[in-house]
């Protein structure tokens, strides 16, 4: 029998009114849940956990130092979602940009399509990529996007 190397932790996120599931190992991130039933029973184990905790406390927290994995994803994907990582906390930029960051400027829409299966929102902040004429999509509903936003004291 192979053991599963990631644990899953879970806590209510207040601000967001959300239950965040976290599916990590001490040092790589696999994969965080946002919902609005609750998924799993209440646990802290994990260091990314807490962060993610003082995140939605409304802390400026650094994830740089967390390994994401990115198995599965296309090497298209992967550039997308790590050129994402470098756009810091209260800032946004376009798909547009990112596109041109990710070495494929009029990959747009795939751009968009990319930041649509990230399965690790907040760590790979794909909530701070916008459109040229508002906030732009978002995988876990526009609400939510802007909530995050507003959680870092960017306003649309």
């Amino acid at each position: 029998m192979i053991m599963e190397k990631y644990v899953t932790d879970c806590f209510f996120a207040n601000k967001v009114k959300r239950w965040v599931a976290v599916e990590a190992d001490p040092v790589s991130v696999r994969s965080v849940k946002l919902f609005e039933q609750r998924p799993c029973d209440e646990s802290v184990t994990l260091p990314v956990t807490s962060d993610l905790q003082r995140y939605f406390m409304g802390e400026n927290v650094d994830f740089s130092s967390y390994d994401v994995d990115l198995s599965g994803f296309t090497p298209f994907q992967q550039e997308v979602l790590t050129a994402t990582r470098s756009v810091h906390r209260g800032t946004c930029i376009t798909y547009s940009r990112l596109a041109s960051m990710a070495g494929r400027p009029k990959a747009v829409r795939a751009v968009g399509n990319a930041l649509g299966s990230n399965r690790v929102p907040v760590i790979i902040p794909c909530h701070r990529i916008v459109s040229k004429h508002g906030p732009g999509g978002y995988s876990l509903g526009i609400g939510l996007k802007l909530e995050l936003l507003r959680l870092e004291s960017i306003e649309f």
